[in-house]
């Protein structure tokens, strides 16, 4: 019995590692393409200008860069994957630790009810994210003192 327990337990471990690695990634991703993208923009602009006195359009594409730097860094923020990615990965980490000391038969799973103590690791740490999750939105939907 302990051994079916024990599977679960580990399923149930993989299940969450697996989600919370891959929307970390994700998120790391989105936020890394959104900086570079800022970046490059950035940096043509002061070349793209070297051309308006020969091709007068380029002052429009220049205008159009300055707007898509300001787009950008909207969406960096609004979306926050910054965040996202390192709250993500936080408990990823955390996860993977857990896995670590279960697998290992370190403290505290060396014992015979180690799957049922996964759980309640896993749990807890979960938990705790869901808890920073709610005060993150509880924050947002406040109206302001004035």
């Amino acid at each position: 019995m302990d051994t079916i327990n024990n599977s679960n337990a580990e399923n149930y471990l993989n299940g969450y590692l697996d989600y919370y690695d891959g929307k970390s990634i994700l998120n790391k991703k989105r936020y890394s393409a959104l900086v570079v993208l800022n970046i490059v923009i950035s940096a043509l602009i002061p070349f793209a200008t070297l051309f308006i006195d020969i091709y007068i359009p380029v002052k429009y594409i220049v205008a159009l860069m300055g707007s898509s730097i300001t787009i950008i860094s909207a969406l960096n923020t609004t979306f926050g994957y910054h965040k996202h990615w390192i709250e993500y990965r936080t408990v990823a980490e955390s996860l993977k630790h857990q896995k670590v000391l279960y697998m290992n038969n370190c403290y505290p799973y060396d014992v015979d009810n180690k799957g049922e103590l996964l759980i309640f690791a896993i749990n807890s740490i979960l938990e705790i994210e869901n808890k920073n999750w709610k005060s993150i939105e509880l924050n947002l939907i406040k109206p302001a003192k004035t």
